[in-house]
């Protein structure tokens, strides 16, 4: 009886410790860094510290703590986030100090590495604090401390070598610049156009990005001047660069720790500084008195801003596509901890099993009906994206395939396709396509496989099924599960359920549920 009585209490203790290293497993608040935690990365803090410098800095002392950054390492993202943030007077409450205090912060860093062992015996390192300390030198409006530090980052520059030289010529524009401002105009006018010569046929984003920035430093300092008419043709050369780059991106791979590392952020890098060049010609068109011109001008940043708006709008779309994505793999995790622990406490004691199932099935309801938020949303967002493309762009016409890239064809038949619900017919597929836009069986394939993000036609049509499918389970209570899969192109019930399933970790039947429950404003359990 004894003996008996010590098992249970073994077995409960068991339980218990199953259930803290279960809890303590995971992240959260309060919890202690751990190596493998890839949260904890300079590149963790380096993605966020634009607009989140506080949460910023606490990664970089976390990533020291757990060993995954040296201290010096840790001072250099320190000082970039001091010195470039886009938050500044949070930055300098954080210091609790007055304006600025954060760029003084970021110079006295930067000074202190230049004299660390670890710099001192890496070029590269040099260059990358040089690079930091001329950048807030600047923004301090010290020149002569600009001038100086743009003089020593040429030199590393040279000493690097390869990509580093695009950085010694974007440094000998910031000199020139420097000169201008400390009255040597015709020294630094000279420097800079040298500069911008010798970079404006070069085809590789280090020259391209050093160009613009000469560029930008010319129109400034030559505006600051009121020479507006000498400003146009050196906005002109960034305008005629940048489409170049659109046009020809794969000439401009050059592998440069600069360069976009997506087509979203090529597209947006293209659109920033094209605005501000735009921007640039617009300012000198009026100064000149150039109404029409300017006029014209702002109608190109006009179209650029509506341009934005719509990329912003799919942008979010995909965002939380991807946090669905991400929710899904979480509460697949979750699941499998579960049979985990339901097997353990079996071994154990039934009564305890009960109540953690209870527990982890409550749980999982309230992750399935954030899912169907989350879900909802994302098609919200498409739609406005969708919305805000067909009020801006006349409808259009496939009229010459075979002159068109994969991606700008399926751009074109994924706008007919949705417009007219092609997808619902079940018989739509590739003869379909074929049929209709005069394609080769290939080029279908092509589209699909190269120019989209889905790997196959079918993949596609599944996807705008199952979204048009959402919509019915809500917006058509009365509707049972066979009339929707019917209704939304599945010529199969089950197989309409089984990818449903799939898609979004529930059955139909749930995602109603849950969904209705979101809407009546019931998003707990008791």
């Amino acid at each position: 009886m004894k003996l008996g009585r010590h098992f249970i209490i073994l077995c409960a203790m068991s339980v218990c410790a199953c259930v803290m290293v279960s809890c303590g497993g995971r992240t959260g608040k309060g919890r202690v860094p751990q190596p493998s935690d890839t949260l904890y990365t300079r590149e963790a803090a380096m993605n966020i510290y634009a607009y989140q410098p506080e949460r910023a800095l606490q990664i970089i002392d976390s990533a020291v703590i757990v060993g995954n950054l040296h201290e010096w390492a840790a001072d250099v993202g320190r000082a970039r986030v001091y010195s470039s943030t886009l938050m500044g007077s949070e930055a300098d409450s954080m210091l609790g100090g007055p304006k600025d205090v954060r760029l003084d912060t970021a110079r006295a860093i930067c000074e202190r590495l230049l004299l660390h062992d670890s710099v001192l015996t890496d070029p590269k390192r040099q260059q990358d604090v040089l690079e930091i300390l001329t950048y807030t030198e600047r923004m301090l409006n010290d020149t002569v401390g600009w001038l100086k530090r743009s003089h020593e980052l040429v030199e590393v520059c040279h000493r690097v070598g390869s990509l580093a030289m695009f950085d010694g010529k974007r440094t000998e524009a910031e000199i020139g610049a420097a000169l201008c401002t400390m009255g040597q105009m015709e020294e630094g006018m000279a420097k800079m156009d040298k500069v911008i010569s010798a970079l404006s046929d070069a085809r590789s984003f280090a020259a391209l990005d050093a160009l613009i920035i000469a560029s930008k430093r010319k129109i400034v300092i030559l505006g600051s001047h009121n020479r507006y008419a000498e400003t146009l043709p050196v906005a002109r050369l960034i305008i005629e660069r940048l489409d170049d780059y659109k046009a020809n991106p794969e000439p401009y791979h050059d592998g440069s720790h600069r360069e976009p590392k997506t087509d979203e952020k090529r597209e947006a890098y293209i659109h920033f500084y094209r605005t501000q060049a735009e921007s640039y010609m617009t300012a000198a068109y009026s100064s000149l008195g150039e109404e029409g011109n300017m006029l014209a001008a702002f109608k190109q940043i006009e179209q650029s801003v509506r341009e934005a708006a719509k990329r912003e709008y799919f942008a979010q779309y995909k965002a939380l596509q991807q946090q669905i994505k991400a929710e899904q793999e979480k509460a697949k995790a979750d699941r499998a901890h579960l049979m985990v622990v339901a097997i353990s406490i079996l071994l154990m004691l039934v009564v305890v099993f009960s109540v953690v199932v209870w527990s982890q099935n409550r749980s999982i309801v309230r992750k399935n009906r954030i899912l169907v938020q989350q879900a909802s949303d994302a098609l919200k967002y498409k739609e406005l994206y969708l919305n805000e493309k067909q009020t801006h762009e006349p409808k259009k016409v496939v009229t010459k395939p075979n002159e068109m890239s994969d991606d700008e064809l399926f751009r074109e038949i994924d706008e007919i396709i949705v417009r007219e619900k092609m997808f619902l017919n079940p018989k739509f597929g590739r003869q379909t396509l074929m049929d209709r836009f005069h394609l080769s069986k290939e080029r279908v394939g092509a589209i699909f496989s190269k120019g989209s993000e889905y790997a196959t036609l079918s993949n596609y049509t599944q996807q705008l099924r199952l979204e048009y499918a959402t919509k019915l389970l809500v917006e058509n209570p009365e509707m049972n599960i066979m009339q929707i899969a019917a209704e939304s192109g599945f010529s199969s019930h089950k197989y309409f359920t089984d990818r449903f399933r799939q898609q979004f970790s529930m059955p139909p039947s749930e995602f109603r549920e849950a969904k209705l429950l979101v809407k009546d404003g019931t998003t707990d359990m008791v």
